[in-house]
């Protein structure tokens, strides 16, 4: 019998499956595939490399591989509370922990990008990625809910052939700095939830001044 060879896409896809019932257009393969990777996130061959590249400098770092390949290190575990004096749900899920009878110990894996930092400068980098991205405050919350002892950062440069690790502990005054203003940015939370105001976080005009970090660059190229 013969076929129509002319007409709509979906004419001749229709024709074409009654001479092959088995057969798999683009279309199909394309929806399948979809479907098959849903809520997959596709990595390319470098990102891949860098990834694997990324794993050697942390296996290869003393004090972070002592860390992650503790026998006893859990990851990943949810802890729920509620903040005591707003009674506002807190919930935090460390990257790593490691319960020890005399001490708990939490530690988070962050990437940076500080290939371009001059070496004597990295602690103080560092800091500020601490400070400015509130690594302080979930340090604070993660030891609180998770009830835990200690707190580290692994830090692992993610520029392409300069893969170093820091790991950097959080004394216990940065904790309670953390502690004091995620405390702090609760009851804001919970007076806006109560009066249902939303103030914007600048209100008015004001002059950039230089912080303390600033005047002793200013000051040190002044010299």
């Amino acid at each position: 019998m013969p076929y129509n060879i002319s007409g709509t896409k979906e004419q001749l896809t229709e024709i074409a499956r009654k001479i092959r019932p088995e057969l798999v257009t683009l279309e199909d393969w394309q929806k399948c595939q979809q479907e098959e990777n849903a809520g997959k996130t596709f990595i390319s061959p470098d990102m891949y490399e860098q990834a694997k590249n990324i794993h050697a400098a942390l296996q290869n770092n003393t004090d972070a591989a002592r860390l992650l390949n503790h026998p006893d290190r859990k990851s990943e575990i949810s802890y729920f509370g509620f903040d005591e004096e707003t009674g506002l749900e807190i919930r935090v899920r460390p990257d790593i922990e490691i319960r020890l009878p005399y001490e708990s110990i939490c530690a988070d894996v962050k990437s940076v990008s500080l290939g371009y930092v001059r070496q004597e400068r990295l602690k103080d980098r560092l800091h500020r990625e601490i400070i400015e991205r509130d690594y302080h405050l979930s340090a604070a919350m993660y030891c609180d809910v998770a009830n835990l002892d200690k707190f580290f950062w692994i830090f692992v440069n993610k520029d392409a052939g300069y893969h170093w690790v820091a790991v950097v502990e959080a004394s216990q005054e940065l904790l309670e700095l953390g502690r004091q203003e995620y405390r702090r940015t609760l009851r804001q939370i919970n007076e806006a939830l109560e009066t249902n105001n939303w103030p914007a976080p600048i209100t008015e005009s004001y002059t950039d001044e230089l912080n303390d970090f600033d005047l002793r660059r200013l000051e040190a190229l002044s010299i």
